[in-house]
């Protein structure tokens, strides 16, 4: 634990140019409670937050950091954790960030006949589907970048899983429109609404699995990288 405390650090020190993102991130998520955007903002966070992680890989490519972290009392285990560590807590404060913009922004939501007030249950709710999203992204994301590094790795681990996200948000759009599937959403709604503890409990167990898996993929990957 304490390797992966000081790994944390040092990349926290190392990407403090890009600490000026975080005004960005924070900015964004404002305009779209202002603007009334307010369900966009949980998968938009989960995704900024993952991505601003990513920077750790940028600036240690760029600074041939690599081979100066092993040169520290850090192992590669200890690095991939201490990555995963960071990339975690951005993750956790961008969804808590953006459930009290939620709460604050939005007065109700309301989905055809489904009401759902804007309680801490379905905060919890929103911000649970949000983690299980960001496990999702770190698993298209960070076992490219450990295998292939920032500027090979940020076409499969990056862009790819833009692409992918921005083709899911189209299809769900288009096909919300249509009378079949419409219906079957707020189905989901009413049912998540009505049982939101087993909800949140398999969605945040889905989202720890794909952490899980993207931590030991990625730790295979990087073992495997010649440095």
């Amino acid at each position: 634990m304490k390797m992966t405390i000081k790994m944390i650090k040092t990349d926290w020190l190392a990407i403090k140019i890009y600490h000026w993102r975080l005004i960005v991130m924070a900015a964004t998520i404002v305009l779209l409670a202002a603007v009334g955007l307010s369900m966009a903002i949980i998968p938009i966070a989960a995704y900024m937050a993952v991505s601003f992680s990513v920077n750790t890989f940028a600036v240690e490519e760029k600074g041939k950091l690599d081979s100066l972290y092993l040169t520290l009392p850090l192992s590669r285990k200890d690095i991939v954790r201490g990555r995963f560590v960071f990339m975690g807590a951005a993750l956790l404060t961008g969804l808590s960030v953006s459930g009290v913009a939620i709460t604050i922004s939005l007065p109700n939501m309301q989905l055809g006949d489904l009401y759902m007030g804007v309680t801490p249950s379905a905060i919890a709710l929103m911000c649970s589907l949000g983690f299980a999203g960001g496990g999702f992204i770190s698993l298209c994301m960070y076992p490219a970048l450990f295998r292939l590094g920032y500027e090979k790795g940020k076409i499969w681990g990056f862009y790819l899983p833009i692409g992918i996200t921005v083709a899911l948000f189209e299809l769900i759009s288009i096909l919300s429109n249509t009378e079949t599937f419409m219906p079957k959403v707020l189905g989901w709604l009413r049912y998540w609404s009505e049982h939101t503890l087993i909800i949140c409990a398999v969605t945040l167990a889905i989202g720890a699995a794909l952490m899980y898996v993207s931590y030991r993929l990625s730790l295979w990957q990087y073992n495997k990288r010649d440095l």
